[in-house]
């Protein structure tokens, strides 16, 4: 076929397509008309897939480009399919010989019915998926996915921190709180936790010391959720455990504060004042609506130890909540990595050090294997050098290669904070050499560092 007669087919094609899409605003999916362009649509273009073997359509720089072929003179309708291809986040359509007319007529729905909604990558693909369209490929914009999710995870991240917060100054008021709220923000971070775990785990890096039983409250039931979700465990058993990490600290309204944030050594007395707070929070979680028994087991028993030497203390034969660990793990990691009145914050991938010591004793060591299994060799929040000598923060794993996650530059290579942070994919490799662009050296201590990690998700 003639590039001419060919430019023409595809101009004619991208005329049905917008005409298609703008009579779905105007008639019933049914409507002669409707159907009628939609039967002209799959016939040109399976007419040039016999050709070709295979057609795309993209939008480069806001123009709609056809194999190769730009399309300047736009009618309403094409407009309104770009607009569409946009709002779906989609760059590119790629059409595949053996396509049939039920996809044709399905992109096109899925265009119209999702106008204005400004769909992420990972929806996007699961509507193609859920449609049967197999012989068109779409290319997303990922990107825009991922920022998108930051601030969905933000938004829900501030929820429970407000849920957490309205909790305990209930307690120290003497009401009894219900936990309605509590159960619906969990159920919140164990579905975004499905969808984009990356970003949910990022906003753990949150460590306002100022704030610090609220976020640390938050990180622990993100944290056991995560854990949760990789257990498969249902979706029952992971809000009951999730319920229980964001309220796993409540009996400490019933303490003074400057016993709670004394940074000296405490006396015997002081200790075993703080050793009341697991029967504390039991005893409020028992109190409370919409909670289950089983988190308030939990809460109870978060102290208690893999081999029962923590508080309170348990007569020989006690048979603890399975799940208990789950919470007493996340608490640890977050505790250990986080500033306090009486220790200084451990690097994440130093904590995970600590507490595989501690594994076998205080810890379940098949719990603490299923925590570095989830945050990977260089946990999110970790700081890095590159061998270009810039400091970064990681900001997502890589499942192919734990080795070479994502990070976000903090600094140059002279130590100068950035004002921008720029955020790169440590598997990429440099396409003229094969090599990998930029490497782990070592970690570093963000203290030690002109950075602040949390920068990465403000």
């Amino acid at each position: 076929m003639e590039r001419l007669e060919l430019e023409g087919k595809i101009r004619e094609i991208t005329k049905v397509l917008g005409g298609s899409l703008k009579g779905l605003g105007l008639y019933p999916k049914k409507h002669p008309l409707v159907e009628k362009s939609i039967n002209q649509a799959f016939d040109l273009i399976s007419f040039l897939l016999e050709e070709v073997g295979e057609l795309a359509l993209a939008i480069v720089d806001d123009t709609l480009v056809f194999e190769g072929t730009p399309i300047y003179k736009l009618t309403s309708s094409l407009e309104l399919f770009i607009e569409s291809l946009g709002d779906c986040g989609i760059e590119a359509l790629i059409f595949h010989r053996g396509l049939k007319r039920a996809e044709v007529e399905g992109t096109i729905s899925l265009l119209h019915e999702n106008r204005g909604i400004k769909l992420t990558d990972r929806k996007v693909k699961t509507l193609f998926k859920e449609r049967g369209i197999t012989k068109i490929t779409i290319v997303t914009i990922e990107k825009e996915e991922e920022e998108d999710d930051l601030s969905v995870a933000k938004e829900i991240y501030q929820n429970a921190l407000s849920a957490v917060t309205a909790v305990l100054n209930d307690i120290r008021l003497g009401k009894i709180p219900s936990g309605k709220e509590s159960r619906k923000v969990v159920q919140d971070i164990s579905s975004m936790l499905t969808r984009n775990k990356d970003a949910m785990l990022a906003l753990t890096m949150i460590k306002n010391y100022d704030e610090y039983t609220y976020t640390h409250s938050v990180n622990v039931s993100v944290i056991s959720l995560a854990m949760a979700e990789s257990l498969s465990l249902s979706d029952t058993e992971k809000v009951d455990i999730g319920v229980a990490g964001l309220l796993h600290d409540v009996g400490k309204t019933q303490l003074a504060l400057d016993l709670i944030r004394k940074p000296s050594t405490l006396t015997i007395e002081e200790f075993a004042e703080i050793k009341k707070h697991p029967d504390e929070g039991y005893r409020i979680l028992s109190e409370m609506e919409f909670i289950n028994p089983v988190s308030g087991k939990i809460v109870r028993e978060h102290h208690m130890g893999y081999d029962l030497s923590g508080y309170p203390h348990t007569e020989p034969g006690y048979t603890m909540e399975p799940y208990s660990q789950i919470v007493s793990i996340a608490d640890c990691y977050d505790a250990l990595s986080t500033l306090r009145t009486y220790q200084k914050p451990r690097p994440p991938k130093e904590s995970l050090e600590v507490m595989t010591k501690m594994a076998g004793k205080s810890l379940d060591p098949a719990m603490v294997k299923v925590l570095i299994k989830i945050l990977g060799i260089y946990p999110i929040g970790t700081m890095v050098r590159l061998d270009t000598n810039e400091a970064a923060v990681v900001a997502a794993q890589n499942v192919e290669d734990s080795t070479r996650p994502k990070v976000i530059v903090l600094t140059d290579s002279e130590g100068k904070q950035l004002e921008f942070p720029v955020h790169l994919d440590l598997s990429e490799k440099d396409p003229t050499t094969g090599k990998y662009k930029r490497n782990i050296v070592t970690t570093v201590n963000p203290l030690l560092e002109n950075a602040n990690p949390s920068r990465s998700v403000a």
